[in-house]
């Protein structure tokens, strides 16, 4: 995107249309999805065509509240599949002078933008450009009810956002956001000036304030930031109390106040606006957004190598909430009533992305000994009008069916980012780049405890599946589209533990004892043999992934230690088909 300025002097706007140009039309003709930037292919602002007039005014808003940190612009006239231009037959339209009353009829206030409608492709089609400005008076409503006969695109006092590349009704999250910098220039020197007083006056005992304060249900739907040092003082002090406390605050408003929102109305009329209405609102206001500060309790405990237990309150919590979040049946009806509320599936899944977040943070920061509060806990699946008693451990993946979930056509990790922890946890991890590569380790975990409990033959294993049958072990790893090498460090790290003397690391089992029973009495070449197989299994399928996708296959170069257990394994092997 263009540099934000605010600049319209005479110099600077012949320099603005170019850079524009350029920008544009790198993005048309590479066909790059950007949210901060929407290409459209016909708009029309016509009387005639109000569908059309309203889901653009709905557009504008969503850009103009959206927590882009650059300008969002708006292209009339171009296709991103196509990746062309088109001509735009009334650009004319699109003048400020009759923008402004229709945006200022349904938004208030009215967004800050910039029409540029005589811009020329190279191709020579002419498009045209609005650009949003970077800072906005948000938040920006809709003032009156915008109705077609057959839709309600949106109702007085709504407020859209743009967020990825869809619109969302904006949660109290997103308000914070917004609010959040008119609040800090008001209070910013009152506060600078107050605290310098109580600093003086009362000198330590601020920070002793803040260690023994009690927990309250508002710390997990409010400021982050407020929590963040919350959870800090409570790791410094060691204070198991207030910790559970403020777990079961989080248990309160996503355990009990959200399973009756899953019950169904009473009514043998079925949903009403009202019912609908309000369970949208619990789960945008109060449910993720606890959700989402449960989740941040997790990371500290990982980030500061807090009390194991801590973490394992976090994860026991998100399960009882999976569960809870399975009992879909009324989100469900609601939705193929054509009346979506919440898409049934998604609470469920945002609990499960929860725990994939913590799992995948402790594996980036090496914090192996936090991994068996999280890796031994089975879920039932969710998967609608399925009612066996088959269990899954929570990490896999535990949705079977029609669920509308998204599309994981670039491999699992990469939606996982897309979908939500990129925009709320990216600054945790760092970069999309270092979460893969934590991700690609935790796959890798997954995936090994999959090989033994399914495929390895053994008493304790040939037990331990005859005695759970319930329990489904099979997983399918994400290497089928991404490279094995990020995971050479944990496999190495594995390996070296388990020809050792202390074993398989029972951290990173899901089922510990069963795991302990398997390499007890096993000589330190047979567990090299086993890992070996594995490895090499593992890259074996990999191939054959790919080849069914028409891919040429990943090189992978294993270590010398891992290659001469691939080498030991397929030595073996060769050696018992010479024998038969």
């Amino acid at each position: 995107m263009p540099d934000p300025t605010t600049s319209n002097d005479a110099t600077s706007l012949p320099l603005r249309f170019d850079i524009f140009a350029q920008t544009v039309e790198g993005i048309v003709l590479r066909g790059i999805e950007h949210p901060a930037c929407e290409l459209k292919r016909t708009v029309t602002l016509s009387k005639d065509n109000l569908t059309d007039r309203l889901d653009f005014v709905k557009l504008i808003q969503g850009l103009a509240n959206s927590h882009a940190d650059t300008e969002c612009l708006i292209v009339i006239g171009a296709d991103q599949k196509e990746r062309k231009f088109f001509d735009v037959s009334d650009a004319d339209d699109f003048d400020p002078a009759r923008m402004s009353p229709i945006l200022a009829k349904y938004l208030s206030p009215e967004p800050k933008y910039e029409v540029f409608n005589d811009m020329r492709a190279s191709t020579g089609e002419r498009y045209v450009l609005i650009v949003l400005n970077q800072v906005q008076p948000r938040p920006i409503m809709t003032l009156v009810e915008g109705r077609t006969e057959t839709k309600v695109h949106f109702r007085p006092g709504e407020i859209w956002i743009k967020h990825n590349t869809g619109l969302k009704s904006a949660a109290r999250s997103d308000l914070d956001l917004m609010y959040e910098p008119r609040i800090e220039q008001e209070a910013a020197k009152r506060a600078r000036i107050i605290f310098e007083h109580l600093k003086a006056d009362l000198g330590p005992e601020l920070l002793s304030q803040a260690v023994t304060s009690t927990p309250v249900p508002e710390l997990l739907v409010g400021s982050r930031e407020r929590l963040s040092r919350f959870t800090e003082a409570m790791i410094a002090s060691a204070d198991p109390n207030r910790y559970k406390m403020l777990i079961e605050m989080a248990r309160q408003i996503l355990v009990e106040k959200w399973n009756p929102f899953l019950q169904g109305s009473r009514s043998p009329y079925g949903v009403s606006e009202d019912e609908k209405a309000k369970i949208g609102e619990f789960y945008n206001n109060e449910f993720m957004p606890t959700l989402i500060s449960v989740v941040d309790l997790g990371l500290h405990i990982i980030r500061y190598d807090g009390p194991p237990d801590w973490l394992g309150y976090v994860i026991h919590l998100l399960v009882e909430v999976f569960q809870i979040s399975c009992q879909i049946d009324h989100l469900q009806g609601i939705n193929e009533a054509g009346d979506t509320t919440v898409p049934f599936a998604r609470p469920a899944y945002e609990c499960y992305l929860a725990g994939r977040t913590i799992a995948t943070y402790a594996v980036a920061r090496k914090r192996i000994n936090l991994m068996n509060e999280v890796l031994p806990y089975y879920v039932k699946p969710l998967a609608p009008g399925r009612y066996d008693d088959s269990l899954e451990p929570f990490l896999f993946w535990p949705f079977a069916g029609q669920l509308e979930l998204p599309e994981m056509n670039n491999g699992r990790n990469e939606e996982y980012w897309q979908q939500r922890i990129g925009t709320t946890w990216g600054d945790v991890f760092g970069s999309e780049d270092d979460f893969s590569k934590a991700a690609a380790q935790l796959e890798f975990i997954l995936e090994l405890n999959s090989h033994l409990l399914v495929q390895f033959v053994s008493p304790a294993t040939d037990k331990f599946r005859n005695d759970f049958p319930e329990k489904r072990t099979a997983y399918i790893p994400d290497f089928w589209k991404n490279r094995l090498s990020p995971a050479i460090p944990i496999a190495s790290l594995i390996f070296e533990s388990l020809i050792g003397d202390k074993g398989f690391p029972l951290e990173l089992a899901i089922e510990p004892k069963i795991t302990e029973a398997v390499f007890k009495t096993m000589s330190d070449q047979a567990r090299e043999l086993f890992y070996g197989e594995f490895l090499f299994n593992l890259k074996k399928w990999q191939d054959q992934a790919m080849m069914q996708q028409q891919r040429f296959p990943f090189q992978l170069a294993w270590p010398p230690r891992l290659q001469r257990a691939v080498d030991l394994f397929k030595e073996t092997q060769a050696s018992n088909l010479v024998k038969r």
